[in-house]
């Protein structure tokens, strides 16, 4: 009971705020919703559908509710997320 209290205590909207879903240790990344499983290997953005140049990602806003947003995918698989470009290895769909 003492850590469900501690897990709804948890403010998610705020930068660098992790929390546990099942498996996975989730974290908000600057506003952006990243996952690992089991607290291991890279953070992961999660992709959750492509377009043709794009792909809709998860945030996190400030209540700590999830949302998507449309962000660039170019040919090498790269997402680009505040001016900055991820690979495949950080990111998950």
């Amino acid at each position: 009971m003492a850590l469900q209290a501690e897990l709804n205590d948890i403010d998610k909207g705020q930068h660098g705020a992790e929390w546990i879903c099942g498996s996975y240790q989730c974290r908000n990344f600057e506003g952006w919703f990243q996952q690992r499983e089991m607290g291991e290997g890279n953070w992961q953005f999660v992709i959750i559908g492509f377009g043709i140049n794009d792909c809709s990602v998860y945030r996190v806003n400030q209540s700590g509710a999830l949302y998507e947003q449309v962000v660039p995918i170019d040919e090498q698989d790269r997402i680009t997320i505040g001016r900055r470009k991820y690979g495949r290895d950080n990111w998950y769909h």
